[in-house]
């Protein structure tokens, strides 16, 4: 194995002391920095400074010594990197102070650290077997217990405190740091793998909430679309309407050009005759014989009367503008119904579920045990009771008390002949001869002889439904004050309450009416808000 040599006292220069700059070497064997041996040269004789030997030529630089001082210097550079200096930097404890290596490892046993020959040096050692070596630490004084100053090898459970060995006491529950530290990794473990969980969770719901707000973007672009299409067909029927209007007026006005034109023509020729007129009455004055001017005389035409009237009407005909202003209307309602959908899509999410209170029924009702359908008796005619007077309402009530907000639901009415539905203040009267109207805190729609609708305003308002409905959808809005009713078969609008004056709590309200002719035994059913049923 090769041994290194300090050869650096061997690239001194004589004269300065320090290593070589330039070296040169004389004929007598010795050398020098160029620098130095010129400046002795030129102060004294020229002779060596060592050996007194004539210099009688300028050495030249030694080529073999310049380059072995270029590879000390790389040496030296390399070795200086094992030297400590730079911030952060733990020296050695085993070096000299005045230049001590970098430390490589630290002994959390010894509480000091040590270079890469100090620490053979304690490796090499039976005694130093089981110390634990770490990367090099700052403040090991840190690592030894400040009482007894020895390492802190042992963890107390019940202080939960790092001490060393002379601290244990007796009945003291104490484990190795070691030991402490797998179960602390352990806990850690278990929480970066709940924090791991959360971040997918979170993640997850990123995903939920992206999912979501494309499909109701998509929703919104569709629906804006839909809508832009609705009054775009509007549009259209406005327009044709116009143009139907117009159009009559602006053939009168290019008539009344026409008729203009063929007048003021014919005007004018008349003109020009009896312009002619006035010119030959004028030369016969000039005449100075008496006779010829008396056989002379022209005709005259006798006074043109003319007809400076036109045969149109140019005025809109009240039948045409009633018609007009009819139709489109009615295109115009049935295009804007085209939106109820939207109304439908956004009122279902407000579905509430209505149960029967069978303690509201009029006595000749039958309520289902769920609360879902109720039906007229069979056989019943009257209720007999000395003290108990026939309500001639056939109503119930729903259980649902509507304060505040919004409240949605269906009734299937089938094909009863007769029924009516909405909702009603919960003290309205209900016994007697009743007004089923908002003033005295009806809000309803009925079916009366089969195919006669109405909503029951003060006086009741007849609707004109295309289609007899088989599921009646009832909406509230408390705030709003509005009901609304919808034909949830073509999914189409049948009547809105507005400007309601609510006050107090309102109940669903159902009235399945008397069946008197047999005709009207079908139930009224409460079903559940299918979302398939309104087309999306």
């Amino acid at each position: 194995m090769a041994t290194a040599v300090d050869v650096s006292h061997s690239l001194q220069c004589p004269i300065c002391e320090n290593l070589f700059e330039h070296p040169v070497t004389t004929g007598c064997g010795h050398s020098f920095c160029q620098c130095c041996l010129d400046h002795h040269i030129s102060m004294s004789d020229p002779q060596c400074p060592l050996c007194k030997e004539p210099v009688s030529t300028k050495p030249s630089v030694n080529a073999a010594l310049k380059t072995l001082l270029r590879d000390f210097h790389q040496v030296k550079m390399d070795d200086m990197s094992l030297y400590t200096g730079q911030r952060g930097e733990i020296p050695c404890n085993g070096c000299e102070e005045n230049r001590p290596f970098k430390a490589v490892k630290s002994c959390l046993t010894c509480l000091l650290s040590y270079c890469e020959h100090h620490l053979k040096r304690h490796q090499s050692l039976e005694m130093h077997r089981f110390h634990k070596l770490v990367s090099p630490v700052e403040r090991l004084e840190e690592k030894a217990c400040s009482v007894h100053g020895r390492p802190l090898e042992l963890y107390c459970k019940r202080d939960k405190r790092l001490i060393c060995t002379l601290c244990v006491k007796n009945g003291e529950y104490v484990i190795s740091v070691e030991k402490e530290r797998k179960r602390r990794e352990a806990e850690q473990q278990n929480t970066i793998e709940g924090l791991k969980s959360l971040i997918n969770q979170s993640e997850k719901k990123l995903d939920d909430l992206q999912h979501i707000v494309t499909e109701e973007q998509t929703q919104i672009v569709r629906k804006q679309r839909e809508i832009k299409e609705v009054f775009a067909e509007v549009m259209d029927v406005v327009r044709r309407a116009e143009k139907e209007l117009l159009t009559p007026l602006e053939d009168g006005r290019r008539f009344l050009e026409k008729e203009m034109a063929e007048k003021t023509q014919q005007i004018r020729k008349e003109i020009l005759k009896y312009l002619e007129i006035i010119d030959q009455l004028n030369q016969m004055k000039k005449e100075e014989d008496d006779i010829i001017f008396l056989q002379s005389q022209p005709s005259v035409p006798a006074e043109v009367k003319h007809d400076c009237t036109v045969s149109i009407d140019t005025e809109l005909k009240f039948g045409s503008m009633r018609n007009i202003n009819s139709t489109t209307l009615a295109s115009i309602r049935t295009l804007l119904e085209n939106l109820c959908p939207f109304e439908m899509r956004r009122i279902q999410g407000f579905s509430v579920d209505v149960i029967l209170d069978a303690d509201t029924a009029h006595p000749s009702l039958e309520v289902s045990q769920d609360g879902k359908t109720v039906r007229v008796k069979e056989n019943v005619c009257e209720i007999l009771g000395p003290s108990r007077q026939l309500d001639p309402v056939c109503g119930i009530l729903g259980k649902l008390q509507i304060t505040s907000g919004r409240a949605f639901w269906v009734v299937e009415v089938g094909e009863k002949t007769s029924w009516e539905l909405g909702v009603v203040r919960e003290n309205a009267n209900r016994r007697g001869k009743v007004s089923c109207n908002p003033k005295e805190g009806y809000w309803a729609i009925v079916l009366c002889g089969s195919n006669l609708y109405e909503a029951l305003e003060d006086p009741p308002i007849q609707l004109h439904l295309p289609t007899k409905p088989l599921k009646v959808g009832v909406f509230v809005d408390y705030e709003d004050a509005f009901v609304s009713f919808y034909n949830m078969d073509n999914q189409s609008h049948i009547y809105t309450f507005t400007q309601c004056y609510f006050n107090e709590t309102l109940r669903p309200y159902f009235n399945l009416h008397h069946n008197k002719d047999g005709n009207n035994s079908q139930p009224l059913i409460i079903i559940s808000v299918n979302p398939d049923d309104i087309s999306m």
